[in-house]
């Protein structure tokens, strides 16, 4: 057998590509990954967070459509399950507005969209200031 003497320059270098190659791995399977798991989650708090609306919202929304804004309006008590509902204001990118209003389904043990509500409205007309 043939053994070949290891310089420490060799050792060096074969350790830092190793250590490179497995952070760009973990880099992309992080990034691949986190966002699914974060959604999956979100559907299943205790009360809904904004991650919980864009999980449940995100695949009504026409293509090239994103949401600007969320606003959290009102929790209403014992909706469904003995569990409140709660409603949110939706701003998006193509200047829509929507009524939601989120129900905890205790069968699947997630939250629900169950009322989903474009907002539509005259822009308001100007007013002369007093003189």
């Amino acid at each position: 057998m043939h053994f070949e003497k290891i310089t420490h320059q060799n050792y060096r270098m074969s350790v830092m590509l190793a250590i490179v190659l497995s952070g760009m791995v973990v880099t992309l399977a992080a990034l691949l990954g986190r966002g699914t798991l974060r959604l999956k989650a979100a559907l299943a708090l205790d009360e809904p967070t904004d991650l919980t609306v864009i999980a449940l919202f995100e695949d009504n929304l026409p293509e090239g459509v994103k949401i600007q804004t969320i606003d959290f309006l009102r929790k209403e008590p014992e909706y469904y399950g003995g569990k409140p509902s709660y409603a949110y204001h939706v701003a998006t990118s193509d200047l829509s507005d929507y009524f939601l209003r989120l129900v905890f389904n205790r069968d699947t043990g997630s939250w629900e969209l169950t009322h989903l509500e474009p907002l539509r409205g005259e822009p308001a007309a100007e007013t002369q200031p007093p003189q």
